[in-house]
């Protein structure tokens, strides 16, 4: 068992020891911290965004155009996160666009993917649940 010492007891509880606090640098400091993720925050921002606001104006005509929204949701995500992931995310132009290609067709099935495995896959790729915890 570890934490005993050879000459305890098995059946004898460990008593707990108490060390002092860890210096304050590393309480503060997240998990990831400053480490770069997949998709530049805004970049996740924008593919959700821009997909959930695709499907919900589309709902309430009954889906019929669809097509035309799919195309521009992923034509304004394509052009949007290349952008966001060249300048703000440093990545070369090739990554971009190539971040830029997944997010655009992301937002650009024709179903919601705010709610789904895909959504919970851009909002961790992104950052966006530890994007409070960095500041």
């Amino acid at each position: 068992m570890r934490g005993m010492t050879p000459d305890q007891d098995p059946q004898e509880p460990i008593e707990p020891e108490l060390v002092a606090a860890p210096p304050p640098a590393a309480r503060d400091a997240s998990p990831g911290a400053g480490a770069k993720t997949f998709f530049h925050p805004w970049s996740g921002v924008v593919i959700l965004g821009v997909d959930w606001l695709a499907f919900g104006i589309e709902a309430p005509t009954g889906l019929v155009l669809q097509p035309l929204m799919s195309l521009l949701a992923f034509g304004l995500v394509f052009m949007a996160v290349a952008e966001i992931q060249f300048r703000l995310g440093k990545d070369t132009p090739a990554a971009a666009r190539w971040k830029a290609l997944l997010g655009g067709l992301a937002a650009g099935v024709p179903f919601p993917v705010t709610g789904t495995i895909v959504g919970a896959a851009i909002l961790m790729l992104s950052g966006l649940p530890t994007l409070r915890k960095r500041r």
